[in-house]
């Protein structure tokens, strides 16, 4: 029975186009890498809760968010490699390819040590126990905590990249298994914490950081010494004429990615500022639930990325509208998946955290339709990125980004909505691109996308 089954799923697997084939091997070992990495860091959260505490455990929530803001740093040039690689590999122009990557690789590499070098006065001086809304904590502890974030942060910046190569290569799911070797390392690491020392945020986010550091480091030398042996990144073929092709795309790139990090990675500061960091944890419980859907929708689509990419160079439109139909279809699962979960909530937050966070019905509805609402969105999101055409999306990005902080506070303080607030704001928000997307990916595929919708 087993036997049946298996050659069922790989007849199912094998079948189609090269192309296809490829994506759909990625999306199984994505399924598996990430669902056994979710798995491990839902026992985490609960063991760090109670290894640090309410209070300390919404600080290390909060710290985290800020890596999206350190990440705009890379000026968009992650995402502008991964389309420019996966262009010229579709052409089989090898030169071209290893001189964007050894040309990314140097640049990201300045962009590393300035950020460090500039931020570390800020972590010096700045008085971070009002930041933090924390006038008891030792301010030696943040402080240090924060230079350790930024310097491990810095280092992996740059070592990262070997995913994006992967990425534009088609071969995400070797991307995610570095996920999971993160998750499994990190847990294995709290578990040491919890036996044999004290409660210390220095301490996790040491582990948190240098794990990733590590395993990277190892997956670049294999990978470059292997596979990428023709990409490896060299001084000889730094070419600053390649950038200017890598940051015009990536220029935009870094404009909407500033303007993404301030509609998704404000909310946990925005929350802490105006209620304390104690409520940053139940809100964090419920988006972690339903990240569930998200992550696993994601794991669907990230091979599309940069399969619409290759498609769109080769002219292959067909493929992509089959594609967009099935990711559709599947869209359908999401939201049936999302309704069971709500439904479940109560029962799932005390099995999961017990009496620990105390988590509102009404935010589990509101981080629901913050799920769907996203999904929707990212299936057009990945072909208009795959294909370079991001223009709209930058200024609609702009824009919502302009009116999230201001509507979170709003809703969250004037409207006496509390914490509900900050994601329904957020959801507003989204709400913008559910209608645009879609207008401007059948305007492409139709060959009638003109002026803003072609740029």
């Amino acid at each position: 029975m087993l036997k049946k089954i298996r050659n069922s799923i790989l007849n199912l697997i094998n079948k189609g186009d090269a192309r296809s084939v490829l994506l759909k091997k990625n999306v199984a070992l994505s399924v598996v890498v990430k669902g056994l990495g979710l798995g491990i860091s839902y026992i985490r959260f609960p063991l760090i809760l109670s290894y640090l505490g309410n209070m300390w455990h919404g600080v290390w929530l909060t710290i985290g968010s800020f890596t999206g803001w350190l990440s705009f740093f890379n000026i968009g040039l992650g995402n502008g490699l991964r389309n420019k690689l996966a262009e010229s590999l579709a052409r089989e122009d090898l030169l071209s390819s290893k001189k964007y990557v050894s040309s990314t690789y140097f640049i990201i590499s300045i962009i590393s040590v300035s950020l460090f070098l500039l931020l570390l006065p800020v972590i010096l001086l700045v008085d971070w126990n009002h930041v933090f809304n924390m006038p008891e904590a030792d301010p030696d502890t943040l402080r240090m905590s924060l230079l350790a974030f930024v310097g491990f942060f810095c280092l992996r910046f740059i070592l990262t990249l070997i995913r994006t190569v992967l990425q534009a290569d088609q071969r995400p799911a070797f991307s995610d298994m570095m996920d999971f070797l993160f998750s499994s390392f990190f847990l294995l690491g709290v578990l040491a914490l919890i036996k044999y020392t004290s409660s210390s945020l220095l301490y996790v986010i040491s582990i948190s950081g240098g794990v990733p550091v590590v395993i990277l480091t190892l997956f670049s030398l294999y990978y470059y010494q292997g596979r990428y042996k023709e990409l490896k990144p060299s001084f000889k073929y730094i070419d600053i004429k390649m950038l200017k092709g890598l940051t015009s795309l990536g220029a935009k790139f870094f404009i909407v990615q500033i303007a993404v990090i301030v509609l998704f990675a404000t909310d946990n500061m925005i929350i802490t500022r105006l209620f304390g960091p104690e409520d940053v944890v139940p809100y964090s419980a419920a988006r972690k639930y339903f990240g569930i859907v998200e992550m696993g929708f994601s794991i669907i689509l990230g091979p599309f990325w940069s399969a619409f990419t290759d498609a769109f160079v080769r002219g292959e439109i067909t493929w992509v509208r089959k594609s967009i139909r099935k990711l559709m279809k599947i869209l359908t699962a999401v939201f049936l998946t999302l309704l069971s979960m709500l439904i479940a909530s109560p029962f799932v937050y005390q099995l999961w955290l017990g009496d620990k966070v105390d988590v509102p019905f009404s935010l589990s509805v509101l981080m629901m339709v913050y799920v769907m609402v996203r999904s929707w969105n990212n299936i057009f999101v990945y072909f208009i990125n795959g294909v370079g055409k991001i223009k709209m999306q930058l200024y609609m990005s702009v824009f919502t980004s302009i009116i999230n902080i201001p509507l979170s506070v709003f809703l969250a303080r004037n409207m006496e909505m509390g914490i509900n607030g900050v994601i329904l704001a957020t959801i507003i928000c989204l709400l913008f691109g559910t209608i645009l997307h879609p207008i401007q990916y059948f305007k492409i595929v139709n060959g009638k996308a003109k002026g803003i919708w072609d740029a």
